[in-house]
């Protein structure tokens, strides 16, 4: 049987990849008559549902290629709870004015006062702008780069880190290091510094990332990459743990065996 021109239509919107109008073009018909709008309304309808629904799918895959550990947005963030926040500073932060200037911002603070979470949602933000974002834990990124020296690759996976437009550094701490790790890391600042925009969180002083990386002179290098033109987010001490106390804190059952 021949099919309607109606059903034509709507396989022909999807063999152009306009799934969303074709989903809606009945309902749009409909209320079209209904409602005696014009051609340029009722087109208008359409094409903005398809606008919206291509938006909303290029969102979510920045977001998945992003590699985030959970989707943690400022939506979900108790401003009130950290008194060792510089609040309006953070705030600040989420015109993202540093990705488009290609700065660097360096997250302080002891465990669980909401670092990883203030990075990741300054991600999320950087994301819904249409920046391309990577997140990686120091220790895997790390591992990554390390990897890359079998087969000769180095140069070709930092280009690649080195395309996003925010790359965040999570967790700079006390890790499981090789030989090769602090001089990998340089190479991957050094092509980052001042072309991609950078947020590093640590909960050790800047004095101790030698130690924690076990080269002290090529981290100074790293160090001081990383500090010119940066912005720091310095959680001062005294800051309850976002992570232990905060409102997505596990219940005090589910905690005990910490206490053990």
């Amino acid at each position: 049987m021949k099919p309607s021109l109606l059903e034509k239509l709507k396989l022909d919107l999807r063999a152009l990849r306009l799934k969303d109008m074709a989903d809606i073009l009945e309902i749009a018909l409909e209320d079209a008559h209904q409602e005696k709008q014009g051609h340029i309304e009722f087109l208008d309808r359409l094409v903005q549902q398809q606008r919206r629904a291509m938006a909303e799918r290029s969102l979510d895959r920045r977001v998945k290629q992003a590699k985030f550990p959970r989707k943690m947005t400022f939506e979900y963030f108790d401003w009130g709870f950290q008194p060792g926040l510089n609040v309006e500073y953070v705030k600040d932060l989420i015109q993202l004015d540093f990705v488009q200037n290609r700065q660097t911002v360096l997250i302080l603070g002891k465990t669980g006062t909401g670092k990883t979470h203030i990075a990741s949602a300054l991600g999320i933000k950087a994301c819904e702008a249409g920046y391309r974002v990577l997140f990686f834990r120091l220790q895997n990124l790390l591992s990554l780069l390390y990897a890359t020296l079998a087969d000769d690759t180095t140069d070709e996976v930092i280009a690649g880190i080195a395309r996003s437009h925010l790359l965040i550094i999570d967790h700079v701490d006390f890790i499981r290091t090789k030989h090769d790790y602090p001089s990998l890391l340089l190479d991957l600042i050094s092509v980052c510094n001042q072309r991609v925009a950078m947020i590093f969180t640590t909960k050790i002083s800047l004095e101790q990332w030698g130690e924690a990386l076990g080269n002290p002179s090529v981290t100074h290098a790293i160090v001081d990459r990383i500090l010119h033109h940066a912005k720091v987010v310095n959680i001062r001490p005294g800051g309850r743990s976002y992570r232990t106390e905060g409102p997505h804190a596990p219940k005090m059952e589910e905690t005990q065996e910490l206490k053990s």
